[in-house]
């Protein structure tokens, strides 16, 4: 309908409308009416009435939602080729933070109303501008933990992890005692006897509460200190107990500090 309306040659119509039946894997839909159609095929009818026209501008709200699993990653990935290949300004509003992952150029991360950072994924997963980003975006989200400020580091569960000299030195000039420090699971790395120790001045002791493997990684959930911490780990690696000691260790330029009291990243706060 929308392309009669342009008064566009029969042609070029079934044409088109044939290359994004294809593309959304609807072309056996073509001839049902509403009513026939299941609530994913409505949604993929839907965003193929939207595609066809080629607009300027679109704006998505959870066009995949209904969607299983697969198909979703397949039109995903379509999606993205499509939006690169048309050049089309799109707004995609979506809860699945993979989905906005992998299709954003800028990611716009609102949160009870308010903006609370916008930037690259890249950005949004390395520099979460607040501890809501940190824990929201990541599957497993980001681990935190509270720790005190000394004077050659921070102190989490007993040990002194190194942050740097420079963030250490804009943390005296906070004036903060304490912080809430976060990591992403796979930048916590299995420390082995004989290994290479990789940042040994920042390390954890904790104890093996469950593992999940995965196939080619596994989830592993420690206990440090009476708190639970996620780390992922190759399928090498997942043949750890629960109950069993191990250490772990962090790179510092990995490692993000937040304000107790603010929740900011300490690298968004001047000193």
């Amino acid at each position: 309908f929308p392309l009669k309306i342009r008064k566009m040659p029969k042609r070029v119509m079934d044409e088109r409308v044939r290359w994004v039946a294809k593309l959304l894997h609807i072309e056996e839909l073509l001839d049902r009416y509403p009513h026939q159609l299941s609530g994913g095929q409505q949604q993929r009818v839907a965003l193929a009435r939207a595609l066809v026209k080629q607009p300027d501008v679109l704006l998505l709200d959870e066009p995949l939602s209904n969607l299983d699993a697969l198909l979703r990653l397949y039109i995903r990935a379509e999606l993205k080729k499509l939006q690169r290949e048309l050049e089309i300004t799109a707004i995609y509003v979506t809860h699945d933070q993979a989905e906005a992952m992998a299709l954003a150029d800028q990611i716009v991360v609102i949160h009870k109303g308010r903006v609370q950072q916008v930037g690259t994924p890249s950005e949004i997963y390395y520099k979460p501008r607040n501890l809501f980003v940190a824990t929201f975006i990541g599957n497993p989200p980001a681990n935190i933990l509270p720790a005190e400020v000394g004077s050659n580091g921070i102190i989490v569960a007993g040990k002194l992890l190194d942050v740097g000299r420079e963030r250490m030195e804009k943390l005296r000039k906070l004036g903060l005692e304490r912080v809430l420090v976060g990591f992403r699971p796979e930048h916590a790395k299995l420390v082995r006897a004989g290994g290479d120790g990789i940042g040994r001045r920042a390390s954890l002791v904790g104890e093996v509460y469950v593992v999940e493997p995965l196939g080619r990684e596994a989830i592993v959930t420690l206990l440090v200190d009476g708190s639970k911490v996620k780390i992922v780990v190759s399928g090498g690696e997942a043949e750890l107990k629960p109950g069993e000691k191990i250490e772990v260790a962090l790179d510092h330029k990995h490692i993000m500090l937040f304000d107790p009291q603010t929740e900011l990243n300490i690298d968004y706060i001047e000193a």
